[in-house]
């Protein structure tokens, strides 16, 4: 039962792999050439681009990590590459929590309007740490997860012990507590930044279609599509934060690794679709490549 749940794993990380690359491509192609032309790259979009990347690096590692168990079993895997492995998993759940925080507080700050110095203070300044908070945040998602990393792989460091863990890693050392504790900071503040935008949102329209302004306005739709995007990177997060409770609570459990490795691959392939419906820019040059092959100019003209 095991090698079959081995192979579908395997067939559903690369079909993902399959529907990523590509995704990712276009965003970071498009990207690109929006920042040659305009020097400038809008904070949604270089958030985009590295949430993209990030995903992109995950089902990698996660592609190679299941070719190796396919090949050699987990038998052979050293206790040096279980740290590894550790920390560059735990590093790439963080730092998509990360970033999608950085997101949704973007959003928030751009349609939330608020008559206090502090907040249209940040609403300045904001937009101008970046591209250069972004280093900061990876190396600031290693230090979370290197010692956690290294104290679950000092655990669960030989195969005998990956089949039967004797205690959660959460209960057991500090590290993994601090682990779970700012995982747990960054998602709540992620809810608050979305769910704050999602109500502003909500009573805007409102109180535009009351006062028949022009709802279909460039701006306001800029503004739904922003909230379509936080409701479903909240959808994500959501599975991405559950897989974070279960990877530190249950980890070495087979059972709930195949689990894991499904719903990440899942994760991965709605985060693409996400991040490119979540940008009009993406949408409009996304339509016209589609347009742009043959078949579809046939059946349009």
């Amino acid at each position: 039962m095991t090698g079959a749940l081995d192979y579908v794993l395997h067939v559903a990380d690369c079909i993902s792999l399959l529907i990523i690359l590509p995704g990712y491509m276009f965003i970071l192609v498009v990207n690109i050439q929006d920042w040659m032309k305009n020097k400038k790259l809008d904070v949604s979009d270089q958030l985009i681009s590295g949430l993209g990347l990030l995903s992109l690096i995950h089902r990698l590692f996660q592609v190679s990590f299941r070719c190796t168990v396919l090949r050699h079993g987990f038998t052979m895997i050293t206790s040096f590459a279980w740290l590894v492995i550790d920390i560059t998993y735990l590093t790439l759940i963080f730092c998509t929590l990360l970033f999608s925080t950085w997101l949704s507080i973007h959003f928030c700050l751009k349609i939330v309007t608020l008559n206090n110095k502090l907040y249209i203070y940040i609403q300045r300044m904001f937009p101008k740490v970046f591209p250069w908070i972004l280093l900061p945040s990876i190396l600031a998602s290693l230090l979370v997860s290197g010692p956690a990393a290294q104290s679950m792989s000092k655990q669960y460091s030989n195969y005998t012990v990956f089949q039967n863990p004797s205690a959660s890693p959460l209960k057991t050392f500090l590290p993994v507590k601090l682990y779970f504790v700012v995982s747990s900071l960054c998602f709540l503040i992620f809810l608050t930044s979305a769910l704050v935008t999602v109500v502003s949102m909500y009573r805007h329209i409102h109180h535009m279609q009351n006062n028949s302004s022009n709802f279909r306005s460039e701006s306001v739709e800029a503004h739904v599509t922003a909230v379509k995007t936080l409701l479903s990177l909240l959808t994500f997060n959501l599975l991405y934060f559950a897989s974070v409770v279960v990877t530190i609570e249950d980890y070495g459990r087979l059972q709930w690794m195949y689990i894991l490795l499904l719903v990440y691959s899942l994760c991965h392939v709605l985060s693409i679709l996400t991040l490119i419906r979540g940008s009009i820019k993406l949408q409009k040059k996304l339509h016209a490549l589609w347009l742009g092959f043959p078949c579809f100019k046939r059946s349009s003209g």
